[in-house]
């Protein structure tokens, strides 16, 4: 998929490309992802849950996040701060569009028993061309990069066990990807009646590439791989997918992988 479909209001172009893959160990593929230029909402999930609760759980998420963002076009909401105190109307939205999927995801797994339990990773961006920002919403350890100046930075901090013992002064943050316990969430989709998402907003920049992708993809592939692998195929983002891909399978393809590659402008 590889799509720049202005609409009216919009002065860039955003040009993205997504690829989804089970990996070399999984038997299905639990992730999902939503790509939806038309109100420039793009979004992946990471399920979670026994049997196929998983798959229900990220592709419910993505489901009612779409339709919220939808929804919410043209209302007059109030900004919220984001976690460094910056005003966001875009981020309003998003912060209504995830507890909207968590209690979606929630209600569904109480209603059928074979889906007990289950629950997903969101990382999410909205961009608000009006006021020239990128809202980044995200629950769980699916995370969001950002590649400007050949210089890669990540943008979300997962809500793990590993990360909060990095915050702790527990282990250091280079312990972070291999630490035994690294794959247990302390939040997620549709586990509880509540959800606290962080939200961020930026300025963009023209040329700025955004990725956002679930743990099969950077619990494998650190962030120098991952900017070299994405900067060699700036101007062909499917090959740069499909290169981040080969690289998370070639190293054991743990579990699944999705990743998304947004440019904006340039």
């Amino acid at each position: 998929m590889d799509k720049g479909i202005p609409r009216k209001e919009d002065t860039v172009t955003i040009h993205g490309a997504v690829k989804t893959d089970p990996g070399k160990v999984r038997s299905i593929n639990e992730d999902a992802f939503g790509f939806f230029p038309d109100i420039a909402f793009y979004v992946v999930a990471d399920g979670m849950g026994g049997h196929a609760g998983g798959e229900v759980a990220s592709s419910l998420a993505v489901e009612t996040m779409h339709a919220s963002i939808t929804a919410t076009k043209d209302e007059d909401l109030t900004p919220i701060l984001d976690f460094r105190g910056q005003a966001t109307t875009g981020g309003s939205r998003l912060l209504i569009a995830i507890e909207q999927a968590n209690s979606t995801v929630l209600a569904k797994s109480q209603e059928n028993p074979r889906l007990a339990g289950m629950g997903t990773t969101v990382a999410a961006i909205l961009v608000d061309h009006r006021e020239d920002q990128v809202n980044i919403g995200h629950v769980g350890d699916s995370r969001v990069y950002r590649i400007r100046n050949n210089q890669i930075e990540l943008l979300t901090e997962d809500h793990s066990l590993a990360q909060q013992l990095v915050r702790d002064g527990r282990i250091k943050s280079e312990e972070r990807d291999t630490f035994p316990q690294r794959h247990i969430l302390l939040r997620a989709v549709g586990i509880r009646p509540t959800v606290s998402p962080t939200i961020r907003v930026e300025k963009p920049e023209s040329g700025d590439l955004f990725i956002l992708c679930s743990d099969g993809v950077h619990g494998v592939v650190d962030e120098p791989d991952m900017l070299a692998a994405v900067a060699q195929r700036r101007d062909d983002l499917p090959q740069a997918c499909q290169a981040l891909l080969e690289l998370a399978n070639a190293r054991g393809g743990p579990d699944n992988g999705t990743v998304m590659i947004l440019r904006y402008g340039g």
